[in-house]
């Protein structure tokens, strides 16, 4: 059998009729949506609150509260350092003067006079006695007049050292009382100021203190804020996004579905036989008459 004898047969399956046309339908879907811009959803990042920024306004007008406090606390620690530094001085002999008794003089002096007041009066009781004695003038007489006015003198002199010495003891006790009267007074004043000096301080940390307290209060419900709009947003671009994909996702499951719909495919069989040559047909004769004269011998 010649090569040019070989016949051909193909088999054509094809799904029905009505498959093929939902198939072609769904082409065209795809064709149709992908030809249209998908524009993805837009990212969006929320802002600050109005209670972020005012709390971030309000830590920038707080910074340095505290320092007129600390001002003011430095300058009484400085007052407090001065008057204690007063209290470290010596005491000044000289300062009894300002305490002498004014009227220990006079007092004195009247019985100075008194003194001698009685010693006239002795005098005089003297001289009567050595009159009516008849010693009057005397030596003996004489002795005795010098022995009342040395006793007079040495009474007068103790007297008068005697209320200076009072009067100067009692002075210099009243001087060094008050002496150190002031130096505790100053030490107490000192000790006040510096006290005052660190309560101020202690209000100007507490200030500082309260108003951060209420800027980070604010700041974090701010953020909360904040956090409550960016979930918005990012939900509002969720929705956005499935809305967008709600087409591609309905097409694919319709392919799916198409897919898995069965629906049997019919065959057809073609057959193909090619048409003799004259060069074949002529080889046929002549092969045809040598078998016949073959059969004839």
């Amino acid at each position: 059998m010649a090569k040019d004898d070989v016949t051909t047969q193909q088999v054509i399956s094809r799904e029905p009729e009505w498959m093929e046309l939902l198939r072609q339908g769904y082409l065209q879907k795809v064709s149709d949506l992908t030809e249209k811009p998908l524009t993805p959803a837009e990212y969006k990042v929320a802002g600050m609150s109005p209670e972020q920024k005012k709390a971030i306004t309000m830590t920038s007008e707080g910074l340095g509260a505290y320092a007129p406090y600390f001002e003011q606390a430095n300058k009484a620690y400085g007052q407090a350092g001065g008057l204690y530094a007063g209290t470290t001085g010596a005491y000044d002999p000289n300062s009894v003067q300002a305490y002498m008794n004014p009227y220990q003089a006079a007092v004195t002096q009247r019985a100075v006079e008194e003194m001698g007041r009685n010693a006239d009066i002795q005098q005089q009781t003297l001289a009567a006695q050595a009159v009516k004695s008849g010693a009057f003038g005397g030596s003996r007489f004489g002795v005795q007049q010098a022995e009342l006015g040395r006793g007079l003198a040495d009474v007068q002199s103790q007297r008068i050292m005697q209320d200076y010495s009072q009067n100067y003891s009692q002075a210099q006790k009243s001087a060094m009382d008050a002496f150190q009267n002031q130096q505790a007074r100053a030490q107490t004043s000192a000790a006040g100021i510096a006290s005052l000096g660190t309560n101020t301080a202690a209000l100007g940390q507490n200030a500082s203190a309260l108003g951060q307290g209420d800027t980070s209060y604010l700041y974090n419900m701010g953020q909360k804020l904040q956090t409550q709009n960016q979930t918005e947003l990012d939900a509002t671009r969720l929705n956005e996004q499935q809305t967008s994909y709600a087409p591609y996702q309905q097409i694919s499951y319709y392919g799916d579905v198409l897919n898995k719909t069965p629906s049997g495919q019919t065959q057809t069989t073609q057959t193909a036989t090619p048409a003799a040559s004259p060069f074949s047909q002529l080889a046929g004769l002549a092969a045809t008459g040598i078998g016949a004269y073959g059969a004839l011998k």
